[in-house]
Order: C-alpha cells, then structure tokens, then sequence
C-alpha cells in the first residue's frame, strides 16, 4: 500500500508541478518582431516564436539562478536577499512582454506584484514548487524512491 500511495503522488506531484508548455498568445502566433535601426541600413525580421522562445530561456535562467542562490550553503541570508533582489529587478524589466503569454499565470512578476508593471520575482503570493521541491518535501529522492 505504501509503494501505490508513494506512485499515486509522484503521478500527482508531475501533474501538478511538472513543466506544462507556454503558449504564445494567438494574436501573436505566426507574427514577426521587426528592429528597424535609426539609419538608412536594413531591418531585421525575427519571427515571434523564436523571440518568445528566448523571452522564456531567459526566465528559465533566471529561475535556477534563482533556485542554485537560495540554496547555496556558503552564502548569508543577507547575501541572498541582496542578490535575490536583483533577481525580482530582471524579472520586473521583463514584464513589457507579458503580451506575448496566452495565459495569465505564466507572466513575468517583477517586485509590485500586479504581473504586468511588477511582483515577487518568480511568483506572486503563492509560489510554485519545482518537481525536485515538491519530491524533497515528500522525502523522496530525484529518482522518486
């Protein structure tokens, strides 16, 4: 019985907390981002989904950052707020593309907390755990034993 319990909520756990895709908003998809210089030389086309795609590995940057700082053993708790902080300030200089998420929960949060012009860094109120949190709050290792 322990073993089915333990399965059932690894299977929850990867439900809830495992990556699920980010969608671009549909206006969005197919459309380009054009960087028209000041001069007479040529634009440049980027198409949008190779600029979200970057928009999100820089998040995703950000997040273990964010995650390897909070963890690090040799660090103060002051370093870490003093550095975290600079952390919320980069994901705050990123909400001007909260535009770009179909869904509202994926934006960027900077240090306001609204998601639009700021936040808590990578959450509001509630923050989300990582799959390797949430198995280590249940005393399981990354091999889900």
């Amino acid at each position: 019985m322990n073993d089915e319990l333990k399965q059932w909520l690894k299977a929850l756990i990867e439900e809830e907390c495992g990556p699920k895709p980010i969608e671009i908003a549909p206006r969005w998809q197919g459309g380009t981002v054009t960087l028209k210089p000041g001069n007479d030389t040529q634009p440049k086309d980027i198409p949008i989904d190779v600029f979200f795609k970057k928009i999100i590995g820089i998040r995703e940057s950000l997040r273990v950052l964010e995650q390897k700082l909070n963890s690090h053993p040799q660090l103060s708790a002051e370093d870490k707020i003093n550095l975290q902080a600079y952390i919320t300030k980069s994901y705050g200089s990123l909400t001007s593309f909260n535009i770009l998420f179909k869904d509202g929960k994926d934006r960027f949060v900077g240090s306001g907390g609204d998601g639009d012009e700021g936040g808590g860094g990578s959450g509001g109120d509630k923050k989300k755990l990582t799959m390797a949190e949430a198995k280590a709050k249940l005393g399981m290792n990354e091999y889900g034993k």
